[in-house]
């Protein structure tokens, strides 16, 4: 791929403190808006100002609104300098297009390569050139629990997919929602996960994701789509369209006892104390597997010198490995730093430190192209609503995914 433009060295300058040309407003455009997420973007936001930068950012409540609004900026010729999404399928849409900034000289100037493992520069990076900074590895496959609501069904917490499923219908008899589910297709995708993993592991996992034609065409998925459709009953009416933060209160309110999310979700539950207590959080389905996507911000090309001066002071603001660690103890969860001590984590965050050590690690669905997501998310959801049976849903999957 061919860059137009590249850092000139006058733009590394400003990280010295000696002349520079002024700089643009930062003009961020991304979609954290929980507690957490807002609180880590505070923290990248103040090391950003204390820098000598003038904040800017544009939240949407979506990924897809924000790279949306991104891709009309750019027709309309004033992008941002800076797009908050997962590094993978998205990011190479971005940088096929030639819409990405080259960001070798600041990268090179601020030893990112050494401050991140082999592979997650990789993941900052297209046709070898940075283009991205990776600055946290969310691992997804969460199960939160609201102890007071299984107490009040005499259930203990689970520690087995079956432990799991037997659960669900002594709560529901106890007048608690089992599973709080959100109504959007990435929600449901999510759930699917869960039971990918638990019917299959990391194996059926990545198979399925990676196109592999013998996983995909296995009996395996039907089974992952049929043991989904079998949750529905222990779900609630009112899930149709709900956003996860409003389907993250039912657990908040003591309404609902378990919610499959990824860890952003766990910002919310602080009021509740200290995780382990009323409510608390565990890696599923309890079989050693993970899912992870690596997040962080893709630089779009800009022309201005105003803009890549600013592009690069943000782009080193995000990469300094205290901010960063700072940063992912406010969102909780783990940061793309290697400098990161497991000391200094705890509750969630501390489990998912642990578990990578040993764990088998799948990249999710989020962190693929595009139109791995899109297929899962589609079909998926059409099946979970009603609009096709597993088995439609089975061939749709192969159709789009075996190559």
């Amino acid at each position: 791929m061919t860059f137009n433009y590249t850092i000139k060295a006058s733009m590394l300058a400003l990280m010295t403190s000696v002349a520079a040309p002024a700089l643009a407003d930062s003009d961020v455009s991304h979609n954290w808006n929980s507690d957490g997420e807002a609180a880590a973007m505070r923290v990248f936001r103040d090391k950003y100002v204390e820098m000598g930068g003038t904040w800017k950012d544009t939240s949407f409540p979506d990924t897809e609104a924000s790279i949306s609004s991104v891709k009309t900026r750019v027709i309309g010729g004033t992008p941002p300098m800076a797009l908050q999404s997962s590094l993978g399928g998205v990011m190479r849409e971005f940088a096929e297009s030639g819409l990405l900034q080259n960001m070798d000289d600041v990268a090179s100037a601020g030893g990112w390569a050494g401050n991140l493992s082999e592979s997650l520069a990789e993941v900052g990076k297209y046709d070898g050139n940075w283009v991205a900074a990776p600055v946290f590895v969310d691992v997804i496959n969460w199960l939160y629990t609201n102890n007071d609501a299984l107490a009040a069904a005499d259930v203990q917490p689970p520690n087995s997919w079956d432990d799991f499923k037997a659960s669900l219908p002594k709560l529901k008899e106890a007048g608690i929602i089992p599973l709080a589910v959100g109504g959007q297709s990435w929600q449901e995708a999510i759930l699917f996960d869960h039971v990918l993993l638990a019917v299959g592991g990391a194996a059926l996992y990545e198979g399925l994701l990676t196109g592999d034609s013998d996983v995909v065409k296995s009996d395996a998925v039907l089974k992952a789509l049929e043991e989904m459709g079998s949750l529905k009953e222990f779900t609630d009416e009112g899930k149709s369209g709900r956003s996860w933060n409003d389907t993250n209160t039912l657990m908040l309110s003591n309404k609902a006892a378990y919610f499959f999310m990824g860890p952003w979700a766990a910002g919310g539950y602080g009021d509740m104390g200290p995780e382990g207590g009323k409510w608390s959080c565990r890696l599923t389905p309890w079989d050693n597997s993970l899912t992870v996507v690596a997040d962080g911000f893709q630089f779009i090309a800009v022309e201005d010198d105003a803009d890549k001066a600013a592009q690069a002071l943000f782009a080193n603001a995000v990469m300094d490995p205290a901010t960063q660690v700072a940063a992912a103890k406010a969102k909780g969860t783990l940061p793309a730093t290697n400098k990161a001590d497991p000391a200094d984590f705890d509750g969630c965050p501390a489990k998912a430190v642990t578990a990578m050590g040993s764990a088998v690690t799948a990249t999710h669905w989020n962190g693929r192209a595009i139109d791995v997501g899109t297929a899962v998310k589609d079909n998926v959801s059409a099946f979970w609503n009603g609009s096709i049976d597993a088995q439609t849903a089975h061939q749709n999957l192969i159709a789009a995914l075996v190559k």
